[in-house]
């Protein structure tokens, strides 16, 4: 007699595990998967066509890091400083091999990472439909195309966003399964994708390992084990050679609120007054996937032990205590901070249209694809490719600082130093010289350090002493000359974008450097 899997046993016995379940025709499970994963990626690139040319400020500082890894073999935003602010080394990893792969182009390498992510985000979701008893194309259509449609997703094209949500469905994969390694090896690979991901993997892992089985928090435990052998290795290193056993980002993002007041726990506030359109498609994803959620944890309660509610709970609760950990530790509302409990609560929103759909009710499906279709609408209304997503708050696209960051290349002397005016990845890329602020000069970042230790309490300076414990302290060195960004026409580069308007980038002569430590605010 054959004998029957732990996920096998709890699906014969969950409600509706008689009823057939819809796959796509001729299909088998495998090649369901390997479709959906050609489907995801081919999603993925056309995305990338309409939003190469507008990858936010913040996508160049990462691919400055790529580039200079693949083409000198140095860990720094420019050729010229050590810096240790890349918050994904995983990115920064695939970036350079597809920048060594492309014969030495950065923006093409983006592209090739985003259409892995989406590939992942697909299989991932379709074998996850597969081991819940749920439509394949539901699950994996949705996942994908409420990811590559989202006003937020689709506004950070070239971050790491994609490649952790896309790891956070393949967390929740494996755990549904109870694979140990598999788990464990995927959530190292998100904690090196994102190290704040570490919480929702950790989330993910213990609600669908503790408390199911007689055995199973031992799984969790070795799940943990493998996940830590896959990261420490990095972060050792980075710990002694570095300076920092975290990006130094963690530093320089945590600095509080912007002036206005507006902090990660009431962003999404400010945000509808900024962009209504796109936050009424994103809240109705979110309503969506908690509704699932309050739905899960109700059937749970009454005893249900459905694994797909199980699943729905752990991705949901890992969403929420991610962005309460964010909205507690008071950091800034930038965009990708949302995107690990967006993509997670995506999941929930997706699960709980495909157990509609199982049950011949489609309305919450279809209401998913509309909101996916006008997401398509309010980004191609830019124009494709746009020159900036919908949602966008940099001082310039990225294409004028590109256009002056040549400019500034061929004006700057080879060996002088240029103090950035705030936002400083697509200047450095473009002009290849030695621009500096505290995200590429780690002597500037430690002066930010010891500035935050004198304010901090007893905890928080002992962590940020313990965090830079092997960290150079030494002097700030003046640059030689200062870029600044000044609103309205006048001489200089100019600038010109929604909500901000005119401004121009001005380079002052050399000495204005009055030993200042520019921290890019925005």
């Amino acid at each position: 007699m054959a004998t029957l899997s732990v996920t096998d046993r709890e699906q014969a016995e969950s409600p509706g595990a008689g009823e057939p379940v819809a796959r796509w025709p001729v299909l088998s499970p495998r090649a369901g998967r390997w479709l959906a994963a050609g489907l995801g990626g081919l999603a993925g690139a056309v995305l990338f066509y309409a939003a190469h040319r507008g990858m936010p400020d913040d996508s160049y500082i990462t691919l400055d890091y790529a580039r200079n890894l693949a083409l000198h073999g140095h860990w720094g935003l420019t050729e010229f400083r050590n810096s240790n602010t890349a918050t994904s080394p995983l990115n920064v990893w695939l970036l350079a091999a597809g920048i060594l792969a492309t014969g030495g182009r950065p923006v093409v390498a983006a592209g090739l990472v985003l259409v892995l992510a989406t590939a992942l985000a697909g299989g991932w979701s379709a074998a996850l439909a597969d081991i819940l008893g749920r439509r394949r194309s539901v699950v994996a259509g949705l996942v994908v195309g409420l990811l590559v449609t989202s006003p937020i997703f689709a506004s950070v094209v070239g971050m790491e966003s994609f490649l952790g949500a896309a790891l956070m469905v393949g967390v929740a994969r494996y755990a549904a399964q109870r694979r140990a390694v598999a788990a464990g090896v995927v959530t190292g690979l998100a904690v090196l994708c994102r190290p704040d991901l570490a919480v929702p993997a950790v989330v993910v892992l213990a609600v669908l390992f503790v408390g199911v089985a007689p055995r199973a928090p031992r799984r969790m435990f070795l799940a943990g084990g493998v996940a830590a052998v896959v990261v420490l290795p990095w972060h050792v290193w980075s710990w002694f050679v570095l300076g920092g056993f975290v990006p130094d980002t963690l530093v320089i993002k945590t600095g509080g609120a912007f002036p206005n007041g507006e902090v990660f726990g009431n962003g999404p506030l400010f945000f509808v007054d900024r962009w209504p359109v796109a936050m009424a498609l994103i809240s109705a994803v979110v309503v969506a996937g908690l509704g699932a959620l309050v739905a899960s944890v109700l059937a749970w309660a009454r005893g249900s032990g459905r694994l797909a509610d199980r699943v729905v709970v752990a991705c949901g609760v890992a969403g929420l205590a991610h962005y309460a950990v964010y909205a507690a530790m008071g950091v800034s509302s930038y965009l990708w901070y949302y995107a690990p409990s967006l993509g997670l609560i995506t999941v929930c929103a997706a699960l709980g249209a495909a157990e509609l759909s199982s049950r011949r009710i489609g309305a919450l499906t279809a209401a998913l694809a509309v909101v996916a279709g006008a997401g398509i609408g309010l980004q191609t209304a830019l124009g494709v490719p746009w020159a900036q997503p919908a949602l966008f708050g940099n001082w310039a696209t990225s294409g004028q600082y590109l256009a002056a960051g040549e400019q500034l290349g061929r004006t700057v002397p080879p060996g002088r130093s240029v103090l950035a005016p705030g936002e400083i990845g697509a200047l450095a890329y473009g002009c290849g010289c030695d621009i500096v602020d505290g995200f590429s000069d780690h002597d500037r970042l430690m002066a930010l350090v010891a500035q935050r230790e004198a304010t901090s309490g007893p905890v928080g300076r002992f962590l940020l002493r313990l965090d830079t414990l092997h960290a150079d302290r030494s002097p700030v060195r003046r640059t030689d000359h200062v870029l600044r960004y000044v609103a309205g026409t006048g001489p200089g580069w100019p600038t010109d974008v929604p909500g901000r308007g005119p401004g121009r980038l001005v380079l002052d002569p050399p000495g204005a450097d009055a030993a200042a430590v520019s921290l890019n605010g925005e």
